[in-house]
Formats: C-alpha cells, sequence, structure tokens
C-alpha cells in the first residue's frame, strides 16, 4: 500500500509542476513562452513515464475489455436524430448553392461549414457526446429516403476501411495542400465529387455498409465518438458509459492502423509545414501543392512506420506478430489523434467558427442581412496564455490516456508476466508524439 501511495503522489505532483513552472509569466506568442519549449517536453514526459509506472503498479487487471456498461438517460430521442439529419441535409445543399451561386464574400457559409463545422464541430462534439455523424451524415439520409437497402458484400470483409482512410487522406490534402481550399466554389466542386463517391459505395454495398467502408467521415466520427461518456442507443436516447470505454471494443477492421496513422500524419504535417524551419529548408518547394502532397503522404507513411516499429518490438517481446498487436492497439492512437486536433484547431474552432453568425445573414455571400449579423466581427477573447495552455494540456491528457489504454490491452493479450515490459516501446512512442507535437505547436 504504501508503495502504491507513493506512486500515486508522485503522479501527482508531476502534473502538478508543469504549469507551475510558468504560473508567473504570460505568453505574447509562440516566440515568447514563458520558459524554453524543452521544459514542457521534459514535464510532459515525466508525466507520461510516471504514469505508466503508476498504471504497473496500481492495475493489474484489465479493466476496460468487455466495453461499455450503458446507464439510460431521458435525454435526446427521434427527434434529435431528425432534427441532426435535417442539419446535415441542409448544409450539404448550402455549401453546394454557396459555391454555385454565392459570391467569394466573408459571410460565404461554405468554408465554416465544411472547415469548421464538418471538420472539428461535429467530431469534437461526438469526442463527448458520442458519435453524431451517424444522424447527420447527409449521404446516409438521402439514401435512407430513397429506399437504399443492404447488399451482401463478401469483399467488404477483407477491405476493411482502406478506402475510407484513402478518402480521409484526400479531404485533408484539400484542406491543406491545394491553393483554394477556402474558395467558395472548390467546396461546392468538392461536395458534389465526394457526394458521387459516397452515392457509389451506397449503391455498392448499403448506406451502413458502404458508407462504413469507404466515406471519409463516419470511421473519423466513430473513432472520436468512443473517447465520450455518452451515447445514443437505437431509441436516440443518451446512454451514459463512461470515458473511454468504447474504444477497446473498436471493431478491428483492415485499414484502422492505416486510418489511425492518417489521423495523426496529417495533423503533424498541418504543424511542420507552418514552421519558419519547413519554408527555410525547402525554399520555394514548400509551396509548391506537388510538394505539399508528397510531404504529407511522408508524414503519415511516417507515423505508420514508428507505430509499426513499436508494434514489432511489443511482439517480439510477447511472442505475437507486427499486424496483431498494430491492429490489436490502434484504438490507443486515437485520443493521440484527438489531442493533436483540439491542440492545433480549437482556436480555428473559437475565432473563425464566429464567422457563423455572419453566414447566417448572408449565406451565399450576396451581400444580405437576414438577421442583422452579417457584421459580426471575430472576437479574439482568449490570450496566447490561454491557448497555450489548453494546447498543453490537451497533448498531456491524449497521451495519459493512450498510455492507460495501451496498458489495458497489454494485460488482456499479453501474459501477464511480460505485458508491462512490452509497452515500453509504445511509451518510447508516446514519448516522442508528445514532444513532436509541443515542438511544432511552439514553433508554428
Amino acid at each position: 500500500m504504501t508503495r502504491r501511495l507513493v506512486v500515486f503522489l508522485s503522479v501527482v505532483a508531476a502534473v502538478a509542476a508543469v504549469p507551475a513552472s510558468a504560473s508567473a509569466h504570460g505568453i505574447g506568442g509562440r516566440g515568447d513562452l514563458p520558459v524554453p519549449v524543452h521544459f514542457f517536453v521534459a514535464g510532459a514526459t515525466v508525466v507520461l513515464v510516471l504514469s505508466f509506472l503508476a498504471l504497473g503498479a496500481l492495475w493489474r487487471q484489465p479493466r476496460l475489455q468487455s466495453g461499455p456498461d450503458y446507464r439510460p438517460t431521458r435525454l435526446g430521442g427521434r427527434w434529435l436524430d431528425i432534427t441532426l439529419a435535417t442539419v446535415g441535409v441542409v448544409g450539404l445543399f448550402l455549401v453546394i448553392a454557396a459555391g454555385v451561386f454565392g459570391e467569394s464574400l466573408r459571410t460565404n457559409s461554405a468554408p465554416v461549414l465544411v472547415w469548421v463545422v464538418l471538420w472539428l464541430v461535429i467530431p469534437f462534439s461526438g469526442a463527448v457526446l458520442g458519435d453524431l455523424w451517424r444522424s447527420i451524415n447527409p449521404w446516409r439520409t438521402l439514401s435512407l429516403a430513397a429506399g437504399a437497402t443492404e447488399k451482401d458484400r463478401p469483399a467488404l470483409a477483407a477491405l476493411g476501411i482502406w478506402p475510407a482512410a484513402g478518402a480521409f487522406v484526400a479531404f485533408t490534402w484539400l484542406e491543406l495542400v491545394y491553393r483554394d481550399s477556402t474558395e467558395p466554389l472548390s467546396l461546392a466542386a468538392a461536395a458534389l465529387i465526394y457526394s458521387i463517391y459516397a452515392f457509389g459505395w451506397v449503391a455498392y454495398a448499403g448506406p451502413r455498409s458502404g458508407l462504413e467502408a469507404g466515406d471519409a467521415f463516419t470511421p473519423y466520427n466513430e473513432l472520436f465518438g468512443a473517447i465520450g461518456p455518452l451515447d445514443r442507443g437505437p431509441d436516440g436516447k443518451f446512454r451514459s458509459r463512461g470515458w473511454l470505454r468504447a474504444l477497446p471494443v473498436v471493431p478491428q477492421r483492415p485499414g484502422l492502423v492505416a486510418f489511425a496513422a492518417a489521423m495523426l500524419g496529417s495533423v503533424t504535417f498541418d504543424g511542420l509545414s507552418a514552421t519558419e524551419w519547413y519554408g527555410d529548408t525547402f525554399g520555394s518547394a514548400a509551396s509548391e501543392e506537388w510538394f505539399g502532397t508528397l510531404a504529407l503522404l511522408a508524414c503519415v507513411g511516417a507515423i505508420a512506420a514508428a507505430y509499426l516499429a513499436a508494434s514489432w518490438i511489443a511482439g517480439r517481446m510477447g511472442d505475437m506478430t507486427t499486424l496483431s498487436v498494430a491492429r490489436s492497439f490502434a484504438h490507443t492512437l486515437v485520443p493521440i489523434a484527438l489531442a493533436y486536433a483540439v491542440a492545433h484547431y480549437f482556436t480555428l474552432v473559437i475565432f473563425e467558427g464566429q464567422t457563423l453568425f455572419a453566414a447566417v445573414s448572408d449565406p451565399l455571400g450576396l451581400g444580405w442581412d437576414l438577421f442583422g449579423t452579417a457584421g459580426w466581427r471575430i472576437n479574439f477573447w482568449l490570450s496566447p496564455t490561454g491557448i497555450w495552455w489548453v494546447q498543453l494540456g490537451a497533448i498531456v491528457l491524449g497521451h495519459v490516456a493512450a498510455v492507460v489504454l495501451a496498458h489495458d490491452r497489454a494485460l488482456a493479450v499479453f501474459p501477464k508476466e511480460s505485458a508491462v515490459r512490452t509497452q515500453y516501446a509504445m511509451l518510447g512512442l508516446m514519448v516522442a508524439l508528445t514532444g513532436l507535437g509541443l515542438v511544432l505547436l511552439s514553433a508554428g
């Protein structure tokens, strides 16, 4: 008992020590951190290592592998499903209409609907409220309304979510590499092309199986939605289940590792491409689309290679194949991917998301002012100091959650005497990802 108490208090002290080192200082910008960035990296590393040691001492049996224990609530219902489905269909048609018939004004709704609402608000909300995309997905709603049914496609079992991973990378390319990614007409064209692609999958395999295999946003929201303490049952009402409990039972479909690597690698590329080092090192090529495409793929590949290397080491210690380990532990990358996304993009949500107020009054960017909000100006209410602490907290909490998930899975799949040892490589990977995330955030 004494040993466990000491370990626990050590973790608490380490967590408390990280913010204390800078509490008396303000941040004037990324180049004006209160202490050098390596202090933050060192503090975050200590938190992860002590968390790992505490789990080894206190967490002796797997506790999360049986999945959630749902407890019903009175919140939600069919009306919520109908509302979300309506919002999804209206949003899709509005993006197309705003691009085709609208003008490229600040108030045009297409950019904020795609890059803030679709890409960030829905997945981030789902990480607390459960997967909302199941109801919002406009291609699913329209397909069901048209009478689409499920089809028996045995090939899907081997295909898994590989097509969705490819579509996800293509979408991040549109955001991070394509020059005209904020032009309403480009977004309308992308929405039309993607709609044809999504309906093609529905025609091939049905509105459930087809979109699970090919739609980039279905596994993305499903994975983030498995983090949160809430979910909705078949009746549309919310159910309580506890944090992280749905992630260990996410299906280990082919392509899951690639999808998780794409989630992490795309945000890594976004952070890397925003640094001075990137521009200074690669010169004029850094602004070329062909180079950005290669760099994006290289970042995704590097994350995948690092994860597979850690899986290989764990497999050697625990007598499992690399692929088996990689698939079994792929869900542990999801909290890290969410942490990276929140750290990099939450300012886009709280600042650029305010343009939605203007877009409501002038959705096509034609100079309307339907509700008197077209002149809304962004209120930069959060200071750089606050931004940095949110970013730091997201990165550290995401990696601690990953360490917990990895430890629990190791206890379930490896022999008890070697379970902790198999996680040394995974811990090293998570420490490296933590340091990388903080360095890129500080340099961006």
